[in-house]
């Protein structure tokens, strides 16, 4: 080889050395700085994830702050096998959160060591400690998994909805107001190291959530447990395949309580909707105070007309017709007194159709009431052009009619009120966390639909059914009720099903100031006892009863309201106790000038009586409920309740989640359970009353250092 051609190669390989060496710094030039930005977003990426940071979802309360639907904090508990450490502390502390034996735990970590991911609990209660020290050890995820209690279980589950698995609301009052109780989530970055496990740095960026507001319903919790206990006794009794039974303060429209009793195989119901609201039934006799009041009305009739009842059978061009009972002369009242379908039918034969037509519409019939829940059924009602021959006087008496329970029952209220149609009310306002008023519904009246002489002149009618006519089960001692039976058959779409009926009752006490309405139907209740007289209208009395003996609503103004002077003078504005600790609560009702009493002080309040915004005097006491932090606190001590008022033990029973059997009337003498007693929440407590004034300063052991008491 030359020495030209040694040099010529030397030079080439040198190049290339050259070459090389710069086309590696150019591609770690281009590495580390041009594409800097580029590579470390990813290296970010593969190392840090956003996680969701869930919002609270707001609670729902009924209209003295009695919790009906709450968000528990409760989490779900997993690993990743082969990054838990093998000790006995740490396995033995995993063991315990997730309700396991160390033995199966341990078996589970052996045989999934490839695992990415186990889940080894959900919703289970952990405390601040427990939490901190899982999420501390290597392979153990916490993540958030709150549950939806509802610790006043006699509320019906359509009426509050649900919330699924991944939040989101499914039917009632938890879809109806959704976008004020779901509150927004927010996001929190998490970083992972080399060994795979996840940490936040200090000042991660992220969002706070905005925790939902809470929703406070016109629901009474008290009423709401008489009307479900008695509506549930009155399927049983009589044998019926399923019943509803609302309660309305016609004034306003509160819906105090509603009730539903479904059996299986009973009326299908909406997705998301209920029975009282979404289905609808043809009401029968119920129905003629509406007809009745049209014909006032309008001036077609006079109370002491009188009607030919053909001695309970008649036959007209259009069709025959019968009455239970063989009438003879009944005057306009009589006729509705003892419910003659004849006699009706010929009291609105002459009666022009659209005007009819008219009235109904104006009484809310073929439309929505206007409540606030999902899947509101608008009922039936053709117009006259889509009548037949035989419809005038089918629908006098209830039939060829749809309604809904919810619309029968507002008809009702419009008699009870003076003649004003209102929009039944469901929620009264929603509050944020710190107790301010977000949104609040006021009462809406729609249409004035009869002169207050017409409801007047109907009020009497309905008293005279329950003194003297179909209705006389329905009365309840001491008090003046007024109402009316319906029985109507049940149609399956192209005729009525043979020996099937619904039983109905409306009414309103007391008759002369109505301060309730409340109407309950059984579907299909066994005979003899399948007519409305005989079922509904007992239980409608049972549940009349019971308000009357556990409130003033029907007496004296209720000793749970607040009474507001002219003036404020001397008067306090009760804080919210919402989510304090116990010794906080106590604090701040000590600086207001107030006093507390609990029957237990674990956990944080989620009730209060009164509610926040109240105005009492100095001194007054404040009623806390506690939810454990821990769990969802099955057991409450029995408080004491000897030397109250049967009304007032029995709302502090309710309060603490108890239900009551109450004997004599009067004053608390004894209880059993006794004061202190441990019970699983909704045990009954047995009271014995007898005569005598009340304690002048409620509980003994009450006040501020009553938190011991039970």
């Amino acid at each position: 080889m030359t020495r030209g051609t040694h040099q010529r190669r030397l030079r080439l390989l040198v190049l290339t050395a050259i070459a090389s060496v710069c086309v590696l710094f150019g591609r770690i030039f281009q590495v580390q700085i041009l594409q800097y930005p580029e590579h470390k977003a990813a290296a970010e990426r593969q190392n840090q994830r956003t996680v969701a940071w869930p919002a609270r979802r707001g609670c729902i309360y009924d209209r003295d702050g009695f919790p009906l639907a709450v968000t528990h904090k409760t989490y779900t508990l997993g690993v990743t096998p082969r990054h838990v450490p093998d000790r006995d502390e740490t396995v033995r502390m995993i063991a315990d959160a997730s309700a396991r034996r160390q033995s199966d735990l341990r078996r589970i970590l052996r045989t999934g060591r490839d695992a990415e991911y186990i889940q080894l609990a959900r919703r289970i209660p952990l405390t601040s400690e427990q939490k901190a020290q899982l999420a501390a050890v290597p392979g153990v995820a916490v993540d958030n998994d709150p549950e939806r209690l509802r610790p006043f279980e006699c509320v019906a589950p359509a009426l509050l909805g649900a919330v699924n698995l991944e939040g989101a609301a499914t039917g009632g009052v938890e879809l109806a107001f959704d976008g004020y109780l779901r509150g927004a989530d927010g996001w929190l970055l998490v970083n992972r190291d080399a060994r795979d496990r996840e940490f936040v740095r200090a000042g991660a960026p992220g969002r706070q959530p905005e925790n939902g507001h809470d929703v406070y319903l016109t629901i009474d919790s008290g009423i709401q447990a008489i009307v479900d206990f008695e509506l549930e006794q009155a399927v049983s009794r009589y044998g019926a395949a399923s019943g509803a039974a609302v309660v309305v303060e016609p004034h306003t429209g509160d819906v105090l309580a509603l009730a539903e009793k479904r059996a299986p195989g009973g009326a299908q119901v909406p997705a998301g909707g209920l029975f009282s609201t979404s289905c609808i039934f043809e009401p029968g006799s119920t129905f003629k105070l509406v007809t009745c009041s049209f014909l006032l009305d309008a001036g077609a009739v006079d109370p002491y007309d009188a009607f030919y009842g053909e001695q309970g059978e008649a036959k007209f061009e259009f069709g025959r017709f019968r009455d239970d009972h063989e009438f003879g002369w009944l005057t306009f009242k009589e006729m509705f007194i003892h419910s003659s379908n004849i006699c009706m039918i010929k009291a609105n034969l002459a009666s022009d159709q659209d005007e009819f037509y008219a009235f109904l519409l104006r009484s809310g019939f073929g439309a929505r009431t206007g409540i606030d829940l999902p899947a509101e059924s608008p009922g039936t009602l053709r117009p006259p052009a889509q009548w037949s021959r035989r419809s005038m006087a089918s629908i006098s008496i209830g039939h060829e009619i749809g309604v809904t329970v919810m619309q029968m029952a507002m008809a009702y209220c419009a008699v009870a009120n003076g003649g004003w149609l209102m929009v039944p009310r469901i929620a009264t306002a929603v509050r944020d966390e710190r107790g301010k008023i977000v949104q609040e519904w006021l009462p809406v009246r729609v249409r004035r639909i009869m002169s207050e002489q017409t409801a007047r002149t109907m009020r009497d009618f309905c008293r005279q059914v329950v003194a003297a006519g179909t209705g006389v089960k329905a009365a309840v001692k001491e008090l003046d009720v007024a109402g009316k039976t319906g029985t109507a058959q049940v149609s399956d779409g192209s005729g009525y099903v043979r020996g099937r009926c619904i039983a109905s009752f409306a009414g309103f006490v007391p008759a002369d100031d109505p301060r309730l309405v409340c109407l309950v139907i059984l579907d299909d209740p066994q005979a003899p006892n399948n007519y409305g007289g005989q079922s509904s209208a007992v239980a409608f009395s049972e549940i009349v009863e019971g308000i009357n003996l556990s409130s003033d609503i029907l007496g004296t103004a209720d000793s749970r309201t607040t009474i507001v002077e002219s003036s404020r003078d001397g008067m306090i504005e009760v804080p919210s106790f919402f989510r304090l600790s116990c010794d906080e609560a106590v604090s701040l009702a000590a600086q207001s000038g107030l006093r507390t009493f609990f029957s237990s002080g674990e956990g944080v309040v989620y009730a209060q009586i009164p509610g926040p915004g109240s105005l009492v005097r100095e001194g007054a006491e404040i009623i806390l409920s506690f939810l454990d932090e821990r769990g969802r606190g099955g057991e409450v001590g029995v408080p004491e309740l000897r030397g109250m008022s049967m009304r007032g033990a029995r709302r502090m029973l309710l309060e603490c989640g108890l239900r009551s059997r109450i004997e004599g009337t009067g004053v608390v003498h004894l209880q059993d359970p006794l004061p202190g007693a441990s019970v699983d929440r909704g045990s009954i407590v047995s009271i014995r009353c007898k005569p005598g004034p009340p304690a002048q300063d409620g509980p003994a052991g009450g006040g501020a250092e009553g938190r011991a008491s039970g």
